[in-house]
């Protein structure tokens, strides 16, 4: 999940709940989404790839909501996907559904696919749903085309062998949706003006994963992951916001510095300018400030893994693609963000962590610091 739309999240969770209302069952850094995950390519939400005359318009097979059943070995054995969207046409007439494309048009959720194989489906990036070669079926599907749906029955030899192997490692299960479904918005930096190493998939979205390992390396609880066996995750991000729940450790963000760090522990991190985003060449190009040269230049400086710790936690997201939101400041009752870097805040097995202060002087000169009245209390995570 951070960039552009204003109305980000209120959409994404709009959509969302319509999609499960009608039975249809990021990189955001929060919740374990991941473009591989929705069958796209990192670079499948930049705002210069999804223009209803670009190309590609949008990238084929790419989903922007996603459930799949995967095995822990890999093996992707379900899956529904809906087909992201291409970005350019008018929003729903006086902006109703905050911002969903008009029912028939191309930025109207309306196509997709499903499939499920006993001997997994082959789907992936470039390939959407696949199909596999074992007992199943694959399915295309366009709501506005429904005489010509396409179900593909599959009626080869399951190979029980491997199924078995496959259920005794375990299963996991995701749910993912980005900003795509924001009548077709493209929201990822373009890989100009100093953004090549920032391409990082959407940044506007969240995802919900589950999983069952009862060979998992360590069955042992530790701080950093009490239920091994048995797990789930959620997180999202819009505007800069986001949150996490999760009963183990995992990383929301990789950046190419050394080190680690928990995300809602400020203590270290260098903020982008309030005003650089991937939100359009303009804001790219506002990354830049008396130590950084660009975007880029934030992830090189960034720790190699940002971690959401058991627990919950809410927080600023660390990737420089998102577009932070401070309605005081925008709104005009101050003249400076107030509220970037959005205080942190930690709760679970690894700890306690609250506050850290926005990173603009105040008016009379006062400069207040990312890590201003931070309180930590890690334990031995």
């Amino acid at each position: 999940m951070r960039a552009c739309s204003r109305h980000a999240l209120t959409a994404l969770l709009a959509v969302v709940f319509a999609l499960f209302s009608v039975g249809i069952a990021a990189a955001v850094s929060g919740g374990g989404y991941n473009s591989n995950d929705q069958d796209c390519s990192a670079g499948a939400d930049a705002t210069n790839a999804g223009q209803k005359h670009a190309a590609p318009n949008p990238e084929p097979r790419c989903h922007n909501f996603e459930v799949s059943v995967d095995g822990a070995n890999g093996t992707r054995y379900a899956e529904v996907g809906i087909d992201q969207l291409p970005d350019g046409y008018p929003d729903f007439p006086g902006g109703l559904l905050f911002g969903i494309g008009q029912p028939g048009s191309p930025n109207f959720p309306h196509s997709g696919c499903a499939a499920v194989n006993t001997n997994g489906t082959g789907g992936g990036p470039g390939k959407g749903c696949g199909s596999g070669d074992g007992l199943g079926g694959h399915s295309e599907f366009d709501i506005y085309d429904l005489q010509h749906l396409q179900l593909t029955p599959s009626t080869g030899a399951p190979d029980l062998d491997a199924l078995a192997a496959g259920a005794g490692q375990g299963v996991d299960v995701y749910l993912g949706a980005d900003d795509n479904l924001d009548a077709g918005e493209h929201d990822g930096v373009d890989g100009n003006y100093g953004t090549k190493k920032s391409v990082n998939g959407p940044s506007d979205g969240g995802a919900v994963k589950a999983h069952v390992t009862p060979n998992a390396a360590s069955t042992t609880p530790s701080l950093s992951n009490p239920a091994p066996v048995a797990g789930a995750q959620f997180g999202s991000c819009a505007d800069g916001v986001c949150e996490s729940a999760t009963t183990q450790r995992y990383a929301v963000y990789q950046g190419n510095g050394k080190g680690s760090r928990d995300v809602a522990d400020y203590n270290g991190k260098a903020w982008d300018p309030y005003n650089c985003s991937s939100g359009s060449p303009k804001d790219e190009q506002a990354c830049h400030d008396a130590t950084h040269k660009d975007m880029d230049s934030y992830r090189q400086g960034e720790a190699g893994n940002v971690y959401a710790e058991p627990g919950v936690q809410v927080y600023e997201d660390p990737d420089a693609q998102s577009s932070p939101i401070d309605p005081f400041y925008e709104g005009g009752a101050y003249p400076a963000p107030m509220l970037y870097p959005l205080p942190g805040f930690y709760l679970g097995t690894c700890g306690l962590i609250f506050g850290g202060g926005p990173v603009f002087t105040l008016p009379n000169g006062t400069p207040m610091t990312n890590t201003a009245g931070q309180i930590v209390i890690p334990t031995a995570c």
